[in-house]
């Protein structure tokens, strides 16, 4: 195969028919020549690898990673990015469907202006679903927050699920922060850095991709993703926010401990805030060369 136009970056983990049917949604919906498609499997036990190699024998899907553990979204998307070989990288969810034209037109947004650096999409749950998933924002807090509209245009930050990266952007900044692992926030952080770079961030309504919503993600419940979320939500506040707008962060923070006194959640609040105080050193020296403008991330 030539160069690609798009490399497709799926992860897989004990997903098997959601990913099966969202690469039979690629392969229905993209021209063969257009694409490349890397699937990481993240230690799947649930029969998916036997279906992955029916797709590759199909020539379905080009590239199979194994992992023997589930090495996170950040982690196992770094593998795939690592070798891709296309003008763009996508990083897709694999509990997504594909519609027709997605290629072109996401293709034809991303050149209207070289200050574009990385593209979202609409993320409908449902083929029937009218509501359209737009750009979103990271509030005082640190908490997500994501519109919906109709327009497309520049926003903070866009949805992981289907995320399109021009491959300078790829070249300027490197890779997914690992530090984010297992899951929450690796986009937020990806797309702060390539604004941070002179990068937009944008939304298109152009380009909708059925999305059913962290099919995964809900598989895991209770303290693991409370921990997890919060330990992310201030790893990109101590990352990102400026030193006025941490001292608003420490301020609804200090709320927050009170509000979780009450719901008998502090332990696992002050475990988040205890998992990143063993990676203080690190974040403070990404911090200072983030300031300095080199924003480039390695796996």
């Amino acid at each position: 195969m030539k160069q690609p136009v798009v490399s497709i970056i799926t992860l897989n983990w004990n997903g098997k028919e959601y990913t099966k049917q969202c690469i039979e949604s690629i392969a229905e919906n993209t021209a063969r020549e257009k694409y490349e498609l890397i699937i990481v499997d993240n230690g799947s036990t649930d029969a998916s690898i036997e279906m992955l190699e029916e797709m590759k024998r199909k020539k379905l899907v080009d590239t199979v990673i194994l992992n023997s553990e589930n090495r996170g979204f950040a982690g196992a998307n770094n593998q795939g990015m690592k070798i891709a070989k296309g003008k763009y990288l996508f990083l897709l969810n694999n509990d997504t469907l594909l519609e027709k034209n997605w290629l072109e037109n996401l293709c034809r947004t991303a050149e209207s202006s070289g200050k574009i650096g990385i593209l979202g999409t609409d993320l409908p749950s449902g083929e029937n679903s009218n509501e359209g998933f737009g750009g979103g924002f990271i509030d005082d807090k640190g908490i997500a927050r994501h519109s919906y509209r109709n327009e497309e245009g520049p926003a903070e930050q866009v949805g992981g699920a289907a995320f399109f990266i021009k491959r300078n952007v790829f070249e300027k900044i490197g890779f997914l922060d690992e530090g984010y692992n297992p899951i929450y926030f690796e986009e937020s952080d990806y797309c702060a850095r390539a604004r941070k770079a002179g990068f937009e961030v944008w939304h298109t309504p152009k380009v909708r991709i059925i999305h059913f919503g962290s099919a995964i993600v809900k598989k895991q419940a209770g303290k693991w993703s409370f921990v997890t979320l919060n330990k992310n939500r201030v790893r990109f506040m101590l990352l990102h926010f400026s030193k006025t707008r941490l001292l608003k962060g420490f301020f609804w923070e200090f709320l927050r401990i009170i509000k979780n006194i009450f719901t008998l959640k502090a332990h696992w609040l002050f475990e988040a805030y205890l998992i990143n105080l063993g990676n203080f050193p690190e974040i403070i020296e990404k911090r200072k060369r983030y300031a300095k403008g080199n924003l480039m991330v390695m796996p």
